[in-house]
């Protein structure tokens, strides 16, 4: 007997074609362990309007018994060039801006699930691969559908990354003790300058607030990285358009942060994160370079904190990235898995086993059992 014979399927393309998944998308977002921040509706659908063609959206939503089960919804990636595979990936990758681009599904289902996808897979025409970016590593469909391309012998690729988070405890003075003691004494005296200077942190609580915050934001980020001879990520418009959107409804939700160390009426640092869950994502930050010497990105990241534990915040999520910077200020290294793999097309079995014959002459290591 077929275990899956009473499932149903819905097939969905273009924005108009996510939209119509809402009812399904916010039923399924009450169980599922995906992500909350990146796979939930406020953030996909700001991030597909800003970024995504209309024609590059599609996905499947899976039922049982008139009860949604799981909810695929991908985008096909931007042309790499006339002879690398057509790829699909998540409906709000492809930007650098999410991580943890992980699929709806029901607890329980997801051996059910995989099956679901690789089938419709196969189906489609309009890519030869698929790229799951950022993946918790015990996220656990990852498993399950690691396991099913095993047993189909479709070929695959397995990248492991690093993400940092920090478990907040109670007290900031609790925080301080965990930090090395070089890094405590500088938040320390950064915050400390902070206030002897007559600068102080305040939150964009009102909507109108909102416009002037995220300008102040754009401004301090792209001077901050031009000083490393770098643009800044929000000389794309269409990040700055994606910010604005997502911004305005996650205040909207009471979840959006949005801080800035001020003097008088001079923005000398601004930070841009989203708490959902218990958990703070730190999204987005900018200093002023004129006054690195007082450490005011220092000063405002250390005082934001104070402020996420004061309200009982759990967690602070550094997000993908390892670096020394991170781990200064608390954060723990988590895996997490990029699986990418080919559909049955002869296109994809080539260029997945030539890529194969190179792996076999520098062997890598897997963290999927």
């Amino acid at each position: 007997m077929n275990p899956d014979q009473d499932l149903e399927t819905v097939a969905f393309e273009g924005l108009d074609g996510v939209e119509g998944q809402l009812d399904a998308w916010q039923r399924l977002m009450e169980s599922a362990r995906a992500d909350a921040l990146f796979n939930g509706p406020t953030w996909v659908m700001a991030h597909v309007r800003a970024f995504a063609p209309e024609t590059s959206l599609f996905g499947w939503t899976i039922y049982r018994g008139g009860e949604p089960m799981a909810l695929f919804a991908f985008r096909i990636e931007e042309s790499r060039g006339t002879f690398a595979l057509r790829r699909g990936q998540a409906a709000a990758d492809g930007s650098f801006d999410s991580d943890y681009c992980e699929p709806l599904i029901r607890p329980g289902f997801e051996e059910a699930a995989a099956r679901a996808l690789l089938d419709r897979l196969a189906e489609q025409r309009r890519v030869e691969a698929l790229v799951l970016t950022g993946l918790r590593s015990d996220f656990p469909f990852l498993k399950s559908l690691h396991d099913e391309l095993v047993s189909r012998g479709q070929p695959m690729r397995v990248r492991e990354s690093t993400c940092l988070a920090l478990e907040l405890p109670a007290s900031f003075d609790g925080y301080l003790e965990h930090l090395k003691p070089r890094m405590r004494t500088k938040v320390r005296s950064a915050i400390r300058q902070a206030e002897e200077n007559g600068a102080r942190a305040t939150l964009c609580s009102e909507p109108d607030e909102l416009g002037p915050y995220l300008d102040e934001l754009f401004l301090l980020h792209g001077r901050r990285w031009r000083t490393a001879g770098q643009p800044g990520s929000f000389e794309d418009s269409r990040r700055r358009v994606f910010y604005r959107s997502m911004a305005s409804e996650f205040l909207r939700q009471g979840a959006l942060r949005l801080t800035r160390l001020v003097k008088g009426t001079q923005a000398l640092a601004s930070q841009l994160g989203i708490v959902l869950n218990g958990t703070y994502y730190q999204l987005q930050e900018g200093y002023d370079p004129e006054f690195s010497h007082q450490r005011v990105g220092v000063a405002l990241r250390g005082l934001a904190i104070r402020g996420l534990i004061d309200e009982g915040v759990g967690r602070y999520d550094f997000l993908a990235g390892d670096s020394t910077h991170k781990r200064d200020w608390g954060g723990t290294p988590e895996p997490c898995t990029t699986l990418a793999f080919g559909v049955p097309r002869w296109r994809a079995r080539w260029s997945y086993g030539m890529r194969a014959l190179v792996d076999r002459l520098r062997p890598r290591q897997s963290s999927i059992r």
